[in-house]
């Protein structure tokens, strides 16, 4: 539900007036799961930028970046833009948040995103993450990699037959990069928040644990003030699990920036 337009009781209203079947995000209280989707983004309240459509899990690394009002926030690889409308969200579309992605065709689709649910906090910019520069530091910073998106399995089964091992190694490269480069554009006493849609460790905890043994300047920070218990791994980061948490898997960690170096 897009807060900025509808609470989530008035929503939970709307979906019963057209009987719509749903139930409530079991973890996040401003999501619904609904039993059809069909024809959904034609309907008028869809339109009308009451609502977007992702799956809760989404949610999760945002509410770990805890964005609030008035901050500064970027989101490295924001299309097609649902964690983004949900930082702007809870940020009561105020401050800035600047929204890259590297295609100008998925920035446009972004922008309109943006434009339905009438968000107008967000700057989008096309532009390469890794080549990304500016004169004022972020507060908060969300690093939403490119990865094997095996936590997507129940929506995506055909993706087990196109991933090697060797593509995972590739793309942790690539994810370890895009941290290093998050690592760079957040204030001291900042926020970066590493995600994924995997349930791979050579792409979630394996790259979080090599950058923190590199990055004396960053800690991780406990995930408990955010997220339900049963999400948090033993390590102390978010893991959800198809099976277990009846979401797609994703994994989020939560780091801070404790000194300049």
């Amino acid at each position: 539900a897009n807060k900025l337009k509808i609470n989530e009781l008035e929503f939970q209203s709307l979906l019963e007036s057209v009987k719509l079947k749903y139930i409530r995000g079991k973890y996040l209280n401003d999501f619904f799961k609904l039993q059809n989707l069909t024809n959904i983004a034609n309907w008028q309240y869809f339109l009308d930028g009451y609502f977007t459509i992702q799956d809760e899990s989404t949610g999760l690394s945002v509410r770990l970046l805890d964005p609030k009002p008035g901050m500064r926030v970027l989101d490295m690889c924001a299309a097609p833009g649902g964690k983004t409308s949900y930082i702007a969200d809870l940020m009561n579309n105020t401050g800035e948040i600047v929204a890259l992605d590297k295609f100008e065709v998925r920035i446009d689709s972004l922008r309109k995103t943006m434009e339905r649910m009438q968000i107008t906090a967000v700057k989008a910019e096309a532009a390469d993450s890794l080549e990304y520069n500016t004169d004022q530091l972020f507060d908060r910073v969300l690093t939403d990699v490119p990865c094997s998106g095996l936590g997507t399995l129940s929506k995506k089964p055909d993706i087990k037959w196109k991933k090697e091992l060797l593509d995972i190694r590739k793309v942790s490269e690539l994810q370890y990069k895009l941290l290093e480069k998050a690592s760079k554009l957040v204030k001291t006493g900042g926020v970066v928040v590493y995600s994924t849609c995997t349930t791979e460790p050579e792409e979630n905890i394996h790259v979080v644990e090599r950058f923190l043994s590199e990055h004396p300047e960053f800690k991780a920070d406990s995930p408990a003030p955010f997220v339900a218990a049963d999400l948090i791994t033993p390590e102390g980061f978010v893991q959800s699990l198809p099976h277990k948490h009846k979401m797609d898997g994703a994994f989020s960690a939560r780091l801070i920036k404790i000194s300049d170096s």
